[in-house]
């Protein structure tokens, strides 16, 4: 799922979008906003992306995307997380760019608050689901809130669940399996 906010900083509106619960602006914004050329910002970026040492940071904060130029010819551009933004950022010198930067911060910790309020269910929830205290309990309670949802159906109990997170190619990901019971259509 994927949807975008627009936020000005600096006079310009900077599109953030978020994509599976993770914040993203683009190359494009970076140097419209520190008013720099876009092709300045790619040589930033692609120098860090030729540094080895640090390619797992890269493949997670750097992601190479196509935009559409003025003329109608599709030009490259990066997706940066907030991480990558940081990391880029920190080479932009000067009071004009370190106003810019707290303010593409704060952009990106807004959003990621909106985000984490819009997919966390209520703590009055809690309760009417009977879980036990785990570091996955939020976890659960989210199955349990979209399969009431998307089967139109309400939790009775808890059976049994399995959650374990893979490590696998430097990414992290989470698998669970549970089981519950339903009463029939709401």
């Amino acid at each position: 799922m994927s949807n975008t906010s627009i936020i000005n900083i600096n006079n310009q509106e900077v599109i953030f979008e978020n994509k599976d619960e993770q914040v993203f602006c683009t190359s494009l914004d970076v140097a419209k906003v520190f008013g720099k050329q876009h092709k300045d910002i790619l040589e930033i970026i692609r120098s860090k992306i030729r540094n080895k040492e640090i390619q797992n940071f890269n493949g997670r904060n750097f992601s190479p995307v196509k935009y559409r130029d003025a003329k109608g010819e599709m030009r490259p551009a990066y997706q940066l997380t907030k991480d990558g933004f940081s990391f880029i950022a920190m080479g932009l010198t000067g009071r004009k760019a370190d106003k810019f930067k707290i303010a593409f911060i704060n952009a990106f910790n807004e959003m990621e608050r909106i985000i984490k309020n819009q997919y966390t269910p209520k703590l009055e929830n809690y309760n009417k689901y009977k879980i036990p205290n785990t570091p996955y309990k939020e976890n659960i309670i989210k199955a349990i809130m979209q399969t009431e949802q998307n089967r139109n159906c309400e939790f009775e109990e808890l059976i049994a669940y399995e959650i374990k997170e893979i490590y696998k190619d430097n990414k992290s990901h989470i698998e669970q399996k549970i089981n519950f019971k339903v009463k029939g259509l709401i």
